[in-house]
C-alpha cells in the first residue's frame, strides 16, 4: 500500500487566551508588561487561565495527486491546521507526516516588501515560497503575463493597487512545483475574470498529479479543483469523502448558504407579508443546488385583509448585489393578480437546470399592492449556492462555462 502524501493522527492544538509565548522581547512589551502586572494578576485570582483547542484529535489521510477542500465556519480551526501541515506553528499533541516538498500559501503577497519593484519581489517571494533562481529564472515571463503586469513589472510594489499587488503574489504561488501545495482562501483575489484564470491554473495543477490542499468559503470554486472534502467543525472533524456529499452535509447544517429564511416578528401595521422562503430540490430543502438539475423558490406569505392587487415574487441576486432575474407570481399574462381573499399562501416556482452558473446567490422576496408599488420586502433574506456537480470529462458541452448564467441553448448548422 503507498504512503499517503498527508497523515494525520490525533492532531491537537491548544492557545492559551491572553498569555504571551516566550522567545524575544521587546523594551516596550516590558514597559507594558510591568504596568499591566497587577490588573493581570486579579484577573488570574478571578479564576483560572482560559484555553482555546483549535484542533482535537484530528485524524485523516491525503493520497498522493488528491486534491482536498477543507470547508467550515471561521474559527473552525482550517487556518490552524494549513499552519501545523506548513510548519508556522507546532501542534499540542498528535502528529502531522507529509511526505515530499511543500509550498504553501497561507496569505497572499507574505514576504512581498514594498521598496523592491515587482521583479525583484517576484525572485523574494519565489525563493520564500521554495522556488530556486533558476526556477525563477525560467519561469519568470509566465509569472509576469500571468498577472498581466509586463508594463509595471520594474515599479515598486508600494505604488502597486490592492489588485496589481494580489495579482502578482498569486502568479508567483501559482508557478511553484511542490509535491504538496497547501493553499488558504486564494480563491478570493483579485477581480471575477482573474479569479476564473487562478481556478483554471489550480486545475492544472491538480491534473498534473501533485497533492492540493485548500481552504475556501468559495464553495462553488472549490468544487471546480477538489474532488475530496473535509468538514472541520470548532476543531474537530465532522465529516470526510467526496466532496460534494461533504459540502451538502456542511451547508445542511447551517454552516453557510442554507437556502432557508423565516421572518422573525412579523410587521404590525403591514397589510400583507412574506412570511418565509426556502430553496428546494428532489422536494428537500437545499443550500446547495445542483447545477444540472431544476430547483422551487417556495414562498409563504400571509394576507391580513383582501387585497385588490398583490403580486408575490423574488428577486435572484448574484455578487454585489447584481439582479441576475426576478420573477413573480403569477408570471403570466392570462392569469390575473388581482382579488386575493384573506389567509395564508404557498407560491412555488421551478427553476431549470443549466440557467444559473456556479456561485452563490441571495434571495429578495417582495410583495407588490401596485403594478409599480413594493408593499413588502426582504433584502436577501437567504442564499444558496449552485455548484458544478458534472463529472469532468462526460461531453465537451459541459465543461466549464463561464458566465453569470450557464444555460444549454439550441444551435443548428448549415454548411455554406
Amino acid at each position: 500500500m503507498s504512503v499517503p502524501a498527508i497523515r494525520i493522527e490525533r492532531l491537537s492544538k491548544r492557545y492559551a487566551l491572553g498569555r504571551r509565548l516566550a522567545g524575544y522581547v521587546t523594551m516596550r512589551e516590558v514597559i507594558m508588561d510591568t504596568l499591566t502586572a497587577p490588573f493581570r494578576r486579579r484577573h488570574r485570582d478571578g479564576g483560572p487561565p482560559r484555553e482555546l483547542w483549535a484542533l482535537r484529535n484530528v485524524t485523516f489521510d491525503v493520497a498522493r495527486g488528491e486534491v482536498v477542500g477543507v470547508v467550515g465556519r471561521n474559527g473552525a480551526g482550517k487556518s490552524t491546521l494549513l499552519k501545523i501541515l506548513s510548519r508556522i506553528t507546532e501542534p499540542t499533541s498528535g502528529q502531522a507526516a507529509i511526505a515530499g516538498r511543500v509550498a504553501s500559501l497561507l496569505e497572499v503577497g507574505t514576504g512581498f516588501h514594498p521598496e523592491l519593484t515587482g521583479r525583484e519581489n517576484v525572485y523574494l517571494n519565489g525563493v520564500i515560497l521554495g522556488m530556486t533562481r533558476a526556477e525563477i529564472r525560467r519561469k519568470f515571463d509566465d509569472i509576469v503575463a500571468f498577472a498581466e503586469l509586463e508594463t509595471f513589472i520594474d515599479t515598486p510594489v508600494k505604488r502597486y493597487s490592492s489588485g496589481m499587488y494580489l495579482r502578482l503574489a498569486f502568479a508567483v504561488a501559482a508557478h511553484v512545483d511542490p509535491d504538496i501545495l497547501i493553499l488558504d482562501e486564494v480563491l478570493a483575489v483579485g477581480d471575477h475574470a482573474f479569479q476564473q484564470r487562478c481556478i483554471r491554473q489550480m486545475e492544472s495543477v491538480a491534473r498534473s498529479g501533485r497533492t492540493v490542499l485548500i481552504v475556501s468559503h468559495n464553495l462553488a470554486s472549490l468544487s471546480e479543483i477538489a474532488t475530496t472534502g473535509i468538514w472541520l467543525d470548532r476543531g474537530e472533524v465532522r465529516r470526510t469523502g467526496p466532496l460534494n456529499a461533504v459540502v451538502d452535509a456542511y451547508v445542511a447544517s447551517g454552516g453557510s448558504a442554507t437556502g432557508e429564511w423565516a421572518i422573525g416578528e412579523p410587521p404590525a401595521d403591514l397589510p400583507a407579508y412574506v412570511s418565509g422562503l426556502r430553496v428546494l430540490q428532489d422536494g428537500a430543502r437545499v443550500g446547495l443546488v445542483k447545477i444540472d438539475q431544476p430547483f422551487d423558490l417556495e414562498l409563504r406569505y400571509t394576507l391580513r385583509r383582501p387585497m385588490s392587487f398583490c403580486r408575490v415574487g423574488v428577486l435572484v441576486l448574484g455578487g454585489f448585489g447584481s439582479v441576475i432575474f426576478s420573477t413573480a407570481e403569477p408570471d403570466d399574462p392570462s392569469v390575473s393578480p388581482f382579488d386575493r381573499p384573506v389567509g395564508e399562501y404557498t407560491a412555488r416556482c421551478r427553476v431549470p437546470g443549466w440557467l444559473l452558473a456556479a456561485g452563490t446567490y441571495h434571495l429578495t422576496p417582495h410583495i407588490d399592492d401596485a403594478p409599480a408599488r413594493r408593499l413588502f420586502t426582504a433584502d436577501e433574506a437567504c442564499s444558496f449556492t449552485v455548484i458544478d456537480n458534472v463529472a469532468r470529462g462526460v461531453s465537451h458541452a459541459e465543461q466549464g462555462r463561464p458566465g453569470l448564467i450557464a444555460p444549454k441553448l439550441a444551435w443548428t448548422l448549415a454548411r455554406t
